[in-house]
């Protein structure tokens, strides 16, 4: 009965870093290589879409916790 709750967990964890790296990844391109290119976009990505992916990262740090208190403790 526990198996769903791993399911969620992995899949939010997945998403948190993929929204993160989405969100985070052109900013450092933009910053570091293509220096000259209009920063707007980048920075609206950071600001709307890595927060998100940081709440995705947390609510998988819950599911995780969660999912270990659940975890029977008797032989298997």
């Amino acid at each position: 009965m526990n198996e769903p709750l791993w399911i969620w967990t992995k899949l939010f964890l997945r998403l948190g870093f993929v929204l993160l790296g989405v969100g985070l990844i052109p900013v450092l391109v933009t910053q570091f290589i293509l220096t000259g290119v209009d920063q707007l976009i980048p920075v609206m990505l950071s600001l709307s879409v890595a927060p998100l992916g940081l709440l995705c990262l947390l609510v998988a740090l819950i599911l995780f916790l969660a999912a270990l208190l659940r975890r029977p403790s008797g032989p298997s």
